[in-house]
């Protein structure tokens, strides 16, 4: 029989049963509590990896497209626009990374003509070959022969790989059979048959033996 005293309501005491029943509840609770901590910690590490692994497949990307394609021994060949097959070769080719039309090369030797009686020849210690633009750029110690004994030396030529015209602004020294020349520009049009020398020209005449 339920009573009250000073107006609260009396509790009545829990059974055996019910006490049992708590004490089964508590360790479940804990239980769950763990589960649930263990839950988040093993997203937070699969989110983790996950984010690792993008940023190291990233910086992998990253450093593939920054490193530079180098060959050893290239060579291009075409065809000029007046039909004489053309070659290119070098030391090394490295294609820049940041411009893939760029395409750097050391000792380059180009060949104009090739394998044609008259081919001519122009050699350098470096040279910049620009696909798009079809033109190769050779700096550092250029030299310029054909097959009638003509040789020029320039510190630069710039070749048009589809006219086959050189042209250079550096200054140039030419020699040939009884002939030498400078100039401060030139440039080489109609296979060689035309060569047009500019700023302070001076040829010298050799009279033949």
């Amino acid at each position: 029989m339920l009573t009250q005293t000073d107006g609260a309501a009396a509790i009545p005491p829990l059974s055996a049963s019910e006490r049992a029943r708590n004490r089964r509840r508590a360790p479940v609770r804990r239980l769950r509590l763990g589960l649930a901590v263990f839950a988040i910690a093993v997203g937070v590490t699969v989110v983790g990896q996950a984010s690792w692994r993008s940023l190291a497949s990233s910086k992998l990307q990253t450093q593939a497209a920054s490193t530079p394609l180098l060959l050893d021994k290239p060579r291009f060949t075409g065809v000029l626009k007046d039909g004489r097959p053309f070659l290119i070769t070098a030391d090394r080719a490295e294609r820049d990374p940041n411009d893939q039309d760029l395409v750097r090369l050391s000792a380059p030797m180009l060949v104009r003509g090739y394998g044609q009686p008259d081919a001519s020849q122009a050699t350098a210690k470096s040279g910049v070959y620009r696909e798009a633009a079809h033109t190769l750029l050779l700096t550092q110690d250029v030299k310029i022969t054909n097959g009638e004994g003509y040789e020029f030396d320039a510190p630069q030529a710039l070749i048009d790989m589809r006219t086959g015209e050189v042209s250079g602004n550096g200054g140039v020294a030419g020699t040939g059979p009884n002939a030498s020349t400078r100039a401060n520009t030139y440039s080489v049009k109609d296979k060689g048959d035309r060569v047009i020398l500019n700023g302070r020209v001076r040829t010298r005449l050799e009279p033949r033996p």
